[in-house]
């Protein structure tokens, strides 16, 4: 399903989800401080987890909780190797309870076989009851993937220009700057940069860098600013920090630097895609 098909996303109580969110952000009893010992693994450890998530077929939703879930465990934790895969491994577990069906929830030797079954079971178990105790019995945290999925179906709109010309496929564009926000999302799950970002303005950021990326404009319009409840200026220098990546990105791929480069295709799956970036195109 579409992002843009949703029907409780683009809803009438778009702007209610995202107010009740933002007071959850913000009155949260866990906050990132970046004080773990283990902090300089963080990158290997997400990339791991990444791959994990990728191969078990988990959404994307599921993967950013899981990753706040070890974020915020480690932040409070001394934790020593191998127990760190088995952390990012239980937060995989929890996040998947909910946020996949049932039937896409994975057992605990799926998750044991990532690491050459070199855990007891009863470690998983222990383990998930030790991260919800500390959690309090909340895990339902809000992420940036969580914001933008509220954010997109208002993000671009057919009175946007793209590239200083008109949109003339919608629906294709609607498809290629969802290729842009996963690529994004997937640059604020990695930097630790972002670790200490309320992740309201992270996802507000992420869609100003996917418009500004995708060559939209006006670069960030008014229902945006309502929408989200930040303005340009707000936004600004995380959507910079952004578009470093995506330059490195393009200069890596292509040997060129384009703001208005767009995907070569729109290939966006369950667990999200990845830009493949061509030629400045019109839609």
């Amino acid at each position: 399903m579409s992002y843009y098909d949703a029907p409780t996303l683009g809803s009438e109580y778009t702007m209610d989800i995202l107010f009740w969110l933002k007071q959850k952000e913000r009155h949260g009893l866990h906050h990132c401080r970046k004080q773990s010992p283990q902090l300089e693994k963080r990158g290997q450890l997400v990339e791991w987890t990444c791959d994990v998530a990728d191969k078990l077929g988990l959404c994307t939703s599921t993967l950013h909780l899981a990753v706040k879930l070890v974020d915020l465990f480690m932040d409070g934790h001394d934790i020593q190797d191998p127990q760190l895969y088995l952390v990012c491994l239980g937060s995989l577990l929890l996040a998947a309870k909910m946020e996949e069906k049932d039937g896409n929830v994975p057992r605990c030797s799926q998750l044991n076989i990532f690491v050459k079954n070199f855990f007891p079971l009863s470690d998983f178990f222990s383990l998930e009851l030790v991260m919800l105790n500390y959690f309090h019995w909340n895990i339902c945290l809000p992420t940036p993937c969580y914001f933008t999925s509220l954010l997109i179906p208002h993000s671009i709109l057919p009175t946007d220009h793209h590239n200083s010309g008109p949109i003339l496929s919608f629906s294709k564009a609607q498809a290629y700057f969802q290729e842009y926000v996963q690529y994004f999302l997937k640059v604020s799950l990695t930097d630790v940069s972002f670790l200490d970002t309320l992740p309201s303005l992270l996802a507000a950021s992420i869609i100003a860098a996917a418009r500004r990326a995708f060559g939209l404009s006006p670069q960030w319009p008014d229902n945006l600013e309502l929408l989200s409840g930040y303005r340009e200026e707000q936004v600004g220098h995380l959507t910079t920090m952004l578009m470093f990546h995506h330059r490195l990105s393009v200069n890596n791929d292509e040997g060129y630097n384009s703001f208005s480069a767009s995907p070569t295709s729109p290939t966006v799956g369950r667990g999200g895609g990845h830009c493949q970036w061509g030629k400045d195109r019109q839609f």
